[in-house]
Protein backbone atom coordinates (compact mmCIF):
# COMPACT_ATOMS: atom_id res chain seq x y z
CA UNK A 1 0.00 0.00 0.00
CA UNK A 2 1.53 3.55 -1.13
CA UNK A 3 1.26 5.92 1.91
CA UNK A 4 -0.19 9.12 1.06
CA UNK A 5 2.24 12.33 2.36
CA UNK A 6 0.82 13.91 4.84
CA UNK A 7 0.87 18.23 4.84
CA UNK A 8 3.42 19.50 6.84
CA UNK A 9 3.21 23.07 8.79
CA UNK A 10 6.62 24.92 8.61
CA UNK A 11 7.58 26.40 12.00
CA UNK A 12 8.13 29.37 10.13
CA UNK A 13 4.25 29.84 9.25
CA UNK A 14 2.86 28.65 12.82
CA UNK A 15 5.79 31.41 14.27
CA UNK A 16 4.33 34.23 12.17
CA UNK A 17 0.91 33.42 12.53
CA UNK A 18 1.23 33.05 16.76
CA UNK A 19 4.26 36.88 16.09
CA UNK A 20 0.75 38.25 14.28
CA UNK A 21 -1.28 37.00 17.17
CA UNK A 22 0.94 38.60 19.92
CA UNK A 23 0.85 41.45 18.39
CA UNK A 24 -2.20 42.43 18.54
CA UNK A 25 -3.83 43.51 22.21
CA UNK A 26 -5.41 41.14 25.12
CA UNK A 27 -8.37 42.47 24.10
CA UNK A 28 -8.24 41.69 20.27
CA UNK A 29 -6.61 38.07 21.54
CA UNK A 30 -9.59 37.34 23.70
CA UNK A 31 -12.31 38.68 21.29
CA UNK A 32 -10.84 36.05 18.65
CA UNK A 33 -10.74 33.38 20.83
CA UNK A 34 -14.79 34.54 21.56
CA UNK A 35 -15.38 34.23 18.33
CA UNK A 36 -13.68 31.20 17.45
CA UNK A 37 -15.19 29.22 20.60
CA UNK A 38 -19.14 30.44 19.36
CA UNK A 39 -18.28 29.83 15.62
CA UNK A 40 -17.31 26.27 16.86
CA UNK A 41 -20.16 25.85 19.21
CA UNK A 42 -22.50 27.28 16.85
CA UNK A 43 -21.45 25.07 13.87
CA UNK A 44 -21.42 21.87 15.81
CA UNK A 45 -25.10 23.22 17.42
CA UNK A 46 -26.15 23.59 13.28
CA UNK A 47 -24.96 19.99 12.71
CA UNK A 48 -26.33 18.43 15.20
CA UNK A 49 -29.99 20.18 15.09
CA UNK A 50 -29.58 19.03 11.20
CA UNK A 51 -28.91 15.96 11.96
CA UNK A 52 -31.92 15.04 14.44
CA UNK A 53 -34.18 17.01 12.07
CA UNK A 54 -33.38 14.92 9.53
CA UNK A 55 -33.76 11.66 11.46
CA UNK A 56 -37.08 13.06 12.83
CA UNK A 57 -38.29 14.04 9.32
CA UNK A 58 -36.76 10.55 7.75
CA UNK A 59 -38.66 8.15 10.10
CA UNK A 60 -42.00 10.35 10.05
CA UNK A 61 -41.57 10.09 6.06
CA UNK A 62 -41.25 6.04 6.76
CA UNK A 63 -43.97 5.74 9.22
CA UNK A 64 -46.19 7.31 6.69
CA UNK A 65 -45.03 5.37 3.42
CA UNK A 66 -45.87 2.28 5.92
CA UNK A 67 -48.89 3.26 6.40
CA UNK A 68 -49.74 4.29 2.69
CA UNK A 69 -47.89 1.55 0.82
CA UNK A 70 -50.85 -0.71 0.66
CA UNK A 71 -54.15 1.56 0.61
CA UNK A 72 -52.33 3.06 -2.32
CA UNK A 73 -51.46 -0.04 -4.24
CA UNK A 74 -55.29 -1.63 -4.19
CA UNK A 75 -57.00 1.58 -4.96
CA UNK A 76 -54.56 2.11 -7.89
CA UNK A 77 -54.20 -1.15 -9.34
CA UNK A 78 -57.63 -1.45 -10.36
CA UNK A 79 -58.10 1.74 -11.90
CA UNK A 80 -54.65 0.52 -13.84
CA UNK A 81 -56.65 -2.76 -14.39
CA UNK A 82 -59.62 -1.04 -16.09
CA UNK A 83 -57.40 1.38 -18.33
CA UNK A 84 -58.16 4.27 -17.13
CA UNK A 85 -56.30 7.87 -18.32
CA UNK A 86 -57.20 9.62 -15.07
CA UNK A 87 -55.88 7.42 -12.37
CA UNK A 88 -56.06 8.81 -8.88
CA UNK A 89 -52.19 8.28 -7.82
CA UNK A 90 -51.24 10.48 -4.81
CA UNK A 91 -48.99 13.39 -5.66
CA UNK A 92 -45.97 12.76 -3.33
CA UNK A 93 -45.90 8.43 -4.56
CA UNK A 94 -44.83 6.44 -6.84
CA UNK A 95 -46.28 3.12 -7.57
CA UNK A 96 -45.04 0.28 -9.40
CA UNK A 97 -46.61 -3.38 -10.07
CA UNK A 98 -44.54 -6.29 -10.75
CA UNK A 99 -46.06 -9.90 -12.13
CA UNK A 100 -45.69 -12.79 -10.14
CA UNK A 101 -42.15 -13.44 -11.60
CA UNK A 102 -41.04 -10.04 -10.15
CA UNK A 103 -40.76 -8.30 -13.57
CA UNK A 104 -42.31 -4.20 -13.54
CA UNK A 105 -45.07 -4.48 -15.65
CA UNK A 106 -46.07 -1.02 -14.57
CA UNK A 107 -44.95 2.48 -13.02
CA UNK A 108 -47.60 5.43 -12.29
CA UNK A 109 -45.93 8.67 -11.68
CA UNK A 110 -47.97 11.54 -11.02
CA UNK A 111 -47.43 14.70 -12.83
CA UNK A 112 -45.84 16.61 -10.07
CA UNK A 113 -42.70 14.31 -10.05
CA UNK A 114 -39.69 14.58 -13.06
CA UNK A 115 -39.97 10.79 -13.60
CA UNK A 116 -36.24 11.07 -14.98
CA UNK A 117 -35.51 11.37 -11.12
CA UNK A 118 -37.48 8.06 -10.74
CA UNK A 119 -35.35 5.15 -10.09
CA UNK A 120 -35.60 1.75 -11.98
CA UNK A 121 -37.74 -0.78 -9.67
CA UNK A 122 -35.22 -4.13 -8.72
CA UNK A 123 -37.20 -7.35 -9.15
CA UNK A 124 -39.31 -7.93 -6.54
CA UNK A 125 -40.53 -11.57 -6.22
CA UNK A 126 -42.75 -12.80 -3.07
CA UNK A 127 -40.04 -14.26 -2.08
CA UNK A 128 -38.37 -11.19 -1.48
CA UNK A 129 -37.22 -10.73 2.19
CA UNK A 130 -38.20 -7.05 1.18
CA UNK A 131 -41.38 -7.98 0.18
CA UNK A 132 -41.99 -10.15 2.96
CA UNK A 133 -40.94 -7.84 5.51
CA UNK A 134 -42.58 -4.66 4.03
CA UNK A 135 -39.36 -3.11 5.59
CA UNK A 136 -38.32 0.47 3.55
CA UNK A 137 -35.19 0.76 1.46
CA UNK A 138 -33.47 3.37 0.07
CA UNK A 139 -32.75 3.40 -3.79
CA UNK A 140 -31.04 6.66 -5.12
CA UNK A 141 -32.34 8.57 -8.06
CA UNK A 142 -30.55 7.90 -11.83
CA UNK A 143 -30.06 11.60 -11.33
CA UNK A 144 -27.20 12.34 -9.30
CA UNK A 145 -28.53 15.97 -8.11
CA UNK A 146 -31.64 14.26 -7.33
CA UNK A 147 -32.52 12.96 -3.68
CA UNK A 148 -32.56 9.49 -2.66
CA UNK A 149 -36.07 7.44 -2.63
CA UNK A 150 -37.86 5.19 0.00
CA UNK A 151 -39.27 2.38 -1.23
CA UNK A 152 -41.72 -0.47 0.70
CA UNK A 153 -43.21 -2.96 -0.93
CA UNK A 154 -45.82 -5.67 -0.36
CA UNK A 155 -47.73 -8.58 -2.16
CA UNK A 156 -51.03 -7.81 -3.88
CA UNK A 157 -54.30 -9.02 -1.95
CA UNK A 158 -55.48 -11.14 -4.60
CA UNK A 159 -51.91 -12.93 -5.54
CA UNK A 160 -51.60 -11.74 -8.85
CA UNK A 161 -47.89 -10.33 -8.03
CA UNK A 162 -46.41 -7.55 -5.98
CA UNK A 163 -46.31 -3.57 -5.98
CA UNK A 164 -43.69 -1.03 -4.53
CA UNK A 165 -44.47 2.61 -3.43
CA UNK A 166 -41.78 4.95 -3.55
CA UNK A 167 -41.70 8.46 -2.12
CA UNK A 168 -39.08 10.98 -2.64
CA UNK A 169 -36.88 12.99 0.10
CA UNK A 170 -36.84 15.76 -1.39
CA UNK A 171 -39.21 17.70 1.07
CA UNK A 172 -36.57 16.00 3.72
CA UNK A 173 -33.60 17.75 2.47
CA UNK A 174 -35.39 21.00 1.25
CA UNK A 175 -36.67 21.55 5.11
CA UNK A 176 -32.93 20.46 6.26
CA UNK A 177 -31.54 22.75 3.60
CA UNK A 178 -33.97 25.64 5.11
CA UNK A 179 -33.47 24.75 8.60
CA UNK A 180 -29.53 25.24 8.06
CA UNK A 181 -29.63 28.30 6.09
CA UNK A 182 -31.67 29.87 8.62
CA UNK A 183 -29.07 28.59 11.50
CA UNK A 184 -25.97 30.10 9.46
CA UNK A 185 -28.04 33.73 9.40
CA UNK A 186 -28.81 33.04 13.02
CA UNK A 187 -25.11 32.51 13.94
CA UNK A 188 -23.95 34.88 11.78
CA UNK A 189 -25.97 37.76 13.56
CA UNK A 190 -25.20 36.25 16.99
CA UNK A 191 -21.12 36.51 16.41
CA UNK A 192 -21.64 40.15 15.40
CA UNK A 193 -23.59 40.79 18.58
CA UNK A 194 -21.37 38.89 20.69
CA UNK A 195 -18.25 40.35 19.19
CA UNK A 196 -19.76 43.83 19.73
CA UNK A 197 -20.63 43.38 23.42
CA UNK A 198 -17.35 41.54 23.86
CA UNK A 199 -15.89 44.37 22.95
CA UNK A 200 -16.91 46.44 24.88
CA UNK A 201 -17.16 44.46 28.14
CA UNK A 202 -13.85 43.52 27.46
CA UNK A 203 -12.63 47.50 27.28
CA UNK A 204 -14.32 47.98 30.46
CA UNK A 205 -13.27 44.84 32.33
CA UNK A 206 -9.95 46.02 31.45
CA UNK A 207 -9.82 49.33 31.86
CA UNK A 208 -8.48 49.02 35.78
CA UNK A 209 -5.50 47.27 34.20
CA UNK A 210 -4.84 50.32 31.94
CA UNK A 211 -5.09 52.40 35.09
CA UNK A 212 -2.56 50.06 36.53
CA UNK A 213 -0.54 50.45 33.79
CA UNK A 214 -0.05 54.75 34.33
CA UNK A 215 0.01 54.33 38.02
CA UNK A 216 3.26 51.64 37.28
CA UNK A 217 4.38 54.51 34.40
CA UNK A 218 3.88 57.43 37.12
CA UNK A 219 5.82 54.99 40.09
CA UNK A 220 8.81 54.25 37.15
CA UNK A 221 8.95 58.12 36.98
CA UNK A 222 9.65 58.62 40.81
CA UNK A 223 5.68 59.19 42.28
CA UNK A 224 6.08 56.78 44.63
CA UNK A 225 2.65 58.37 46.39
CA UNK A 226 0.38 56.93 43.14
CA UNK A 227 -2.42 54.42 43.75
CA UNK A 228 -4.42 52.47 41.35
CA UNK A 229 -8.07 53.17 42.45
CA UNK A 230 -10.42 50.60 44.10
CA UNK A 231 -13.71 49.51 43.53
CA UNK A 232 -16.19 47.43 45.49
CA UNK A 233 -16.11 44.78 43.05
CA UNK A 234 -14.58 41.57 44.17
CA UNK A 235 -13.10 40.27 40.74
CA UNK A 236 -9.24 39.43 40.19
CA UNK A 237 -8.57 42.61 38.48
CA UNK A 238 -9.41 44.45 41.82
CA UNK A 239 -7.64 42.28 43.85
CA UNK A 240 -4.70 42.72 41.66
CA UNK A 241 -5.27 46.54 42.52
CA UNK A 242 -5.07 45.75 46.20
CA UNK A 243 -2.18 43.87 46.46
CA UNK A 244 -0.49 46.38 44.14
CA UNK A 245 -1.92 49.48 46.68
CA UNK A 246 -0.07 46.93 49.21
CA UNK A 247 3.16 46.35 47.55
CA UNK A 248 3.21 49.65 46.86
CA UNK A 249 2.53 51.38 50.21
CA UNK A 250 5.77 48.84 51.66
CA UNK A 251 7.73 50.10 48.83
CA UNK A 252 6.78 54.05 49.68
CA UNK A 253 7.48 52.91 53.56
CA UNK A 254 10.50 51.04 53.06
CA UNK A 255 11.90 54.04 50.54
CA UNK A 256 10.88 56.68 53.19
CA UNK A 257 12.51 54.59 56.04
CA UNK A 258 15.48 54.41 54.14
CA UNK A 259 16.03 57.66 53.34
CA UNK A 260 15.51 58.78 57.15
CA UNK A 261 18.06 56.76 58.30
CA UNK A 262 20.34 58.10 55.68
CA UNK A 263 19.54 61.25 56.66
CA UNK A 264 20.12 60.63 60.42
CA UNK A 265 23.02 58.44 59.18
CA UNK A 266 24.70 61.62 57.60
CA UNK A 267 23.52 63.86 60.27
CA UNK A 268 25.33 61.33 62.58
CA UNK A 269 28.47 61.11 60.52
CA UNK A 270 28.67 65.25 60.46
CA UNK A 271 28.59 65.75 63.90
CA UNK A 272 30.44 62.71 65.04
CA UNK A 273 33.72 63.75 62.88
CA UNK A 274 32.17 67.29 63.95
CA UNK A 275 32.76 66.21 68.04
CA UNK A 276 35.72 63.91 67.38
CA UNK A 277 37.99 67.08 65.57
CA UNK A 278 38.49 68.70 68.11
CA UNK A 279 39.80 65.95 70.86
CA UNK A 280 41.64 65.01 67.62
CA UNK A 281 43.06 68.32 67.15
CA UNK A 282 44.33 69.21 70.75
CA UNK A 283 46.01 65.26 71.17
CA UNK A 284 48.12 66.05 67.87
CA UNK A 285 48.68 69.40 68.93
CA UNK A 286 50.10 68.64 72.56
CA UNK A 287 51.94 65.92 71.00
CA UNK A 288 54.03 67.89 68.24
CA UNK A 289 54.34 70.07 70.84
CA UNK A 290 55.78 67.54 72.98
CA UNK A 291 57.87 65.74 69.79
CA UNK A 292 59.43 69.17 69.18
CA UNK A 293 60.54 69.55 72.58
CA UNK A 294 58.32 72.62 73.52
CA UNK A 295 57.50 70.84 76.69
CA UNK A 296 60.74 70.99 78.08
CA UNK A 297 60.52 70.99 81.71
CA UNK A 298 59.26 67.80 83.38
CA UNK A 299 55.81 70.08 84.46
CA UNK A 300 55.27 70.79 81.06
CA UNK A 301 55.57 67.64 79.95
CA UNK A 302 53.14 66.43 82.98
CA UNK A 303 50.64 68.89 81.94
CA UNK A 304 50.74 67.72 77.77
CA UNK A 305 50.48 64.18 78.69
CA UNK A 306 47.41 65.05 81.36
CA UNK A 307 46.04 66.70 78.26
CA UNK A 308 46.28 64.36 75.79
CA UNK A 309 44.94 62.07 78.77
CA UNK A 310 41.77 63.51 79.06
CA UNK A 311 40.96 64.46 75.42
CA UNK A 312 41.36 60.83 74.84
CA UNK A 313 39.06 59.76 77.81
CA UNK A 314 36.99 62.10 76.04
CA UNK A 315 36.68 60.44 72.67
CA UNK A 316 36.58 57.26 74.73
CA UNK A 317 33.34 58.24 76.35
CA UNK A 318 32.04 59.90 72.88
CA UNK A 319 32.75 56.20 71.45
CA UNK A 320 30.82 54.53 74.67
CA UNK A 321 28.09 56.73 73.76
CA UNK A 322 28.01 56.38 69.73
CA UNK A 323 28.61 52.31 70.37
CA UNK A 324 25.43 52.47 72.56
CA UNK A 325 23.08 54.53 70.24
CA UNK A 326 24.45 51.60 67.38
CA UNK A 327 23.32 48.94 69.33
CA UNK A 328 19.49 51.19 70.24
CA UNK A 329 19.65 51.55 66.28
CA UNK A 330 20.57 47.72 65.59
CA UNK A 331 17.64 46.53 68.25
CA UNK A 332 19.78 44.38 70.05
CA UNK A 333 18.67 41.91 72.23
CA UNK A 334 18.61 43.05 75.97
CA UNK A 335 18.42 40.92 79.52
CA UNK A 336 15.33 41.54 80.64
CA UNK A 337 14.47 41.04 84.62
CA UNK A 338 12.41 42.21 87.04
CA UNK A 339 14.42 45.48 88.52
CA UNK A 340 13.86 47.82 91.49
CA UNK A 341 13.70 51.98 90.03
CA UNK A 342 13.95 52.64 93.43
CA UNK A 343 17.18 50.92 94.15
CA UNK A 344 18.71 52.12 91.21
CA UNK A 345 18.04 55.67 91.68
CA UNK A 346 19.07 55.44 95.37
CA UNK A 347 22.21 54.33 93.75
CA UNK A 348 22.50 56.86 91.24
CA UNK A 349 21.87 59.30 94.61
CA UNK A 350 24.62 58.17 96.29
CA UNK A 351 27.27 58.31 93.47
CA UNK A 352 26.02 62.07 92.55
CA UNK A 353 26.59 62.86 96.89
CA UNK A 354 29.95 61.26 96.00
CA UNK A 355 30.66 63.53 92.90
CA UNK A 356 29.36 66.47 94.50
CA UNK A 357 29.56 66.54 97.89
CA UNK A 358 28.38 70.14 98.67
CA UNK A 359 25.05 69.93 97.09
CA UNK A 360 21.84 68.62 98.07
CA UNK A 361 20.85 65.37 96.22
CA UNK A 362 17.58 64.43 98.06
CA UNK A 363 15.51 60.53 97.13
CA UNK A 364 11.78 61.11 97.21
CA UNK A 365 8.98 59.14 96.79
CA UNK A 366 6.38 60.28 93.85
CA UNK A 367 3.66 61.39 96.04
CA UNK A 368 5.77 62.15 98.84
CA UNK A 369 5.03 59.69 101.02
CA UNK A 370 6.91 56.72 101.95
CA UNK A 371 9.92 55.64 99.26
CA UNK A 372 8.56 52.19 98.45
CA UNK A 373 10.01 49.63 95.45
CA UNK A 374 9.33 50.10 91.90
CA UNK A 375 9.85 47.21 89.93
CA UNK A 376 9.63 47.24 86.32
CA UNK A 377 10.86 44.72 83.64
CA UNK A 378 13.93 45.66 81.61
CA UNK A 379 17.35 45.71 81.28
CA UNK A 380 18.95 46.58 84.59
CA UNK A 381 22.26 48.15 83.44
CA UNK A 382 20.34 50.15 80.57
CA UNK A 383 18.11 51.30 83.48
CA UNK A 384 20.78 52.46 85.27
CA UNK A 385 22.46 54.23 82.92
CA UNK A 386 18.95 56.09 82.01
CA UNK A 387 19.03 57.50 85.91
CA UNK A 388 22.49 58.23 86.06
CA UNK A 389 22.60 60.01 82.90
CA UNK A 390 19.67 62.19 84.02
CA UNK A 391 21.09 62.74 87.26
CA UNK A 392 24.66 63.39 85.60
CA UNK A 393 22.81 66.13 83.71
CA UNK A 394 21.49 67.39 86.18
CA UNK A 395 24.81 67.82 87.99
CA UNK A 396 26.46 69.78 84.71
CA UNK A 397 23.68 72.27 83.79
CA UNK A 398 22.73 73.49 87.27
CA UNK A 399 24.76 75.88 89.58
CA UNK A 400 26.92 74.72 91.96
CA UNK A 401 25.79 73.78 95.19
CA UNK A 402 21.25 74.04 93.93
CA UNK A 403 19.12 71.27 94.81
CA UNK A 404 18.60 68.33 92.85
CA UNK A 405 15.77 65.75 94.22
CA UNK A 406 15.24 62.05 92.43
CA UNK A 407 11.96 61.37 93.02
CA UNK A 408 10.57 57.75 92.12
CA UNK A 409 7.07 55.37 92.43
CA UNK A 410 3.78 54.21 91.14
CA UNK A 411 1.51 56.71 89.31
CA UNK A 412 -1.39 56.11 87.67
CA UNK A 413 -0.53 52.39 87.85
CA UNK A 414 3.13 53.44 86.05
CA UNK A 415 6.45 52.92 87.51
CA UNK A 416 7.90 56.91 87.54
CA UNK A 417 11.22 58.52 88.08
CA UNK A 418 11.45 62.39 88.07
CA UNK A 419 15.09 64.00 87.88
CA UNK A 420 14.32 67.52 88.90
CA UNK A 421 16.52 70.13 89.48
CA UNK A 422 16.47 74.07 90.33
CA UNK A 423 18.96 75.34 87.87
CA UNK A 424 18.47 78.42 84.75
CA UNK A 425 15.55 75.86 83.44
CA UNK A 426 14.83 75.08 79.44
CA UNK A 427 13.17 77.43 77.18
CA UNK A 428 9.86 75.59 75.63
CA UNK A 429 11.48 75.96 72.29
CA UNK A 430 14.07 74.16 73.04
CA UNK A 431 12.49 71.38 75.33
CA UNK A 432 11.26 69.21 71.74
CA UNK A 433 14.83 69.05 70.87
CA UNK A 434 16.73 68.26 73.85
CA UNK A 435 16.24 64.31 73.23
CA UNK A 436 18.09 64.78 69.74
CA UNK A 437 21.36 63.44 69.12
CA UNK A 438 24.21 66.06 69.71
CA UNK A 439 21.72 68.64 70.53
CA UNK A 440 23.27 71.42 73.08
CA UNK A 441 21.39 74.43 74.21
CA UNK A 442 23.79 76.95 73.07
CA UNK A 443 25.02 78.51 69.55
CA UNK A 444 28.54 77.27 69.55
CA UNK A 445 29.25 74.21 69.32
CA UNK A 446 32.28 74.19 71.18
CA UNK A 447 31.98 72.89 74.55
CA UNK A 448 34.24 72.92 78.06
CA UNK A 449 37.07 70.84 78.60
CA UNK A 450 34.82 69.03 81.28
CA UNK A 451 31.63 69.61 78.78
CA UNK A 452 29.56 66.60 77.06
CA UNK A 453 28.66 65.81 73.54
CA UNK A 454 24.61 66.32 73.73
CA UNK A 455 24.12 62.44 73.22
CA UNK A 456 23.10 61.65 76.73
CA UNK A 457 19.43 62.83 76.62
CA UNK A 458 19.25 61.11 73.24
CA UNK A 459 20.55 57.47 74.62
CA UNK A 460 18.01 58.64 77.61
CA UNK A 461 15.07 58.21 75.06
CA UNK A 462 16.57 55.50 73.05
CA UNK A 463 16.89 53.59 75.71
CA UNK A 464 13.21 54.20 77.40
CA UNK A 465 11.31 54.09 74.18
CA UNK A 466 13.15 50.44 73.88
CA UNK A 467 11.69 49.26 77.27
CA UNK A 468 7.77 50.53 75.74
CA UNK A 469 8.12 53.66 78.04
CA UNK A 470 7.72 57.39 77.54
CA UNK A 471 10.34 60.56 78.30
CA UNK A 472 9.84 63.91 78.84
CA UNK A 473 10.71 67.39 80.18
CA UNK A 474 8.75 70.17 81.79
CA UNK A 475 9.74 73.22 83.84
CA UNK A 476 10.54 72.53 87.90
CA UNK A 477 8.13 74.63 89.81
CA UNK A 478 10.02 77.67 91.25
CA UNK A 479 12.89 77.42 88.49
CA UNK A 480 14.57 74.53 86.50
CA UNK A 481 13.82 71.46 84.85
CA UNK A 482 12.12 68.06 85.54
CA UNK A 483 13.48 64.98 83.59
CA UNK A 484 10.59 62.17 83.80
CA UNK A 485 10.27 58.67 82.60
CA UNK A 486 7.75 56.14 83.11
CA UNK A 487 7.62 52.55 81.95
CA UNK A 488 4.86 49.61 82.73
CA UNK A 489 5.02 48.50 86.03
CA UNK A 490 6.43 43.97 86.43
CA UNK A 491 2.76 43.74 87.23
CA UNK A 492 1.33 45.11 84.09
CA UNK A 493 4.46 44.46 81.61
CA UNK A 494 4.15 42.50 78.87
CA UNK A 495 7.43 41.96 78.68
CA UNK A 496 8.77 38.43 79.97
CA UNK A 497 11.73 39.01 82.26
CA UNK A 498 13.80 37.25 79.28
CA UNK A 499 14.83 38.68 75.71
CA UNK A 500 11.46 39.82 74.14
CA UNK A 501 10.74 39.01 70.62
CA UNK A 502 10.05 43.27 70.62
CA UNK A 503 13.84 43.92 71.26
CA UNK A 504 14.77 42.07 68.57
CA UNK A 505 12.87 44.06 65.58
CA UNK A 506 14.28 45.04 62.96
CA UNK A 507 15.24 49.16 62.61
CA UNK A 508 12.71 49.51 59.93
CA UNK A 509 10.27 48.14 62.09
CA UNK A 510 11.12 50.18 65.07
CA UNK A 511 11.53 53.55 62.75
CA UNK A 512 7.50 52.72 62.25
CA UNK A 513 7.05 52.94 65.88
CA UNK A 514 6.21 55.93 66.49
CA UNK A 515 8.29 57.86 69.52
CA UNK A 516 6.17 58.74 72.73
CA UNK A 517 7.21 61.90 74.55
CA UNK A 518 5.72 62.73 77.38
CA UNK A 519 4.97 65.82 77.45
CA UNK A 520 3.07 66.68 80.94
CA UNK A 521 5.63 65.16 83.64
CA UNK A 522 3.63 65.82 87.13
CA UNK A 523 6.04 68.12 88.42
CA UNK A 524 6.84 71.11 85.68
CA UNK A 525 10.62 72.05 84.71
CA UNK A 526 13.16 73.77 82.75
CA UNK A 527 16.58 72.76 83.74
CA UNK A 528 20.08 71.84 81.69
CA UNK A 529 20.69 70.79 78.24
CA UNK A 530 23.39 67.82 77.73
CA UNK A 531 23.91 64.33 78.33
Amino acid sequence: MIGVPRPRISSAAVGRVTGRLHEKSLTWRLLAVLVVLLVVALTLTSLATSAIMRRYLVDRTVEELRTAAAPVAERVLPQYMNRKNDIDVPSTYVVSFMNTAGRPVATLVPSGIDAESVPDMPRLTTRDARVSSAEPFILSSPNASSPAWIVVAGQMSNASGTYAVATSLAGVEQAINKTIAASFTVSMLLVLGCVFIGWIGFRRAFRPLRTIEDTAAAIAAGDLSRRVPETRAHDEVQSLSRSINAMLAQIEESFRIREAGEQRMRRFVTDASHELRTPLATVRGYAELYRQGAASSPEQTAAAMSRIENEATRMAGLVDDLLTLARLDNARPMNMSVVDLTVLSADAVQDARARDREREIRLLSIDDGDIVPTEVVGDEARLRQVVTNLVANALSHTPAGSPIEVAVGIHQQRARVEVRDHGPGIEPEVASKVFERFYRNDPARGRKPSGGYGLGLAIVAGLIEAHGGRVGVAPTPGGGATFVFELPTAANSNTKAEPPASQTETPATRARRPVRRLLTPRRHNTGGTDG
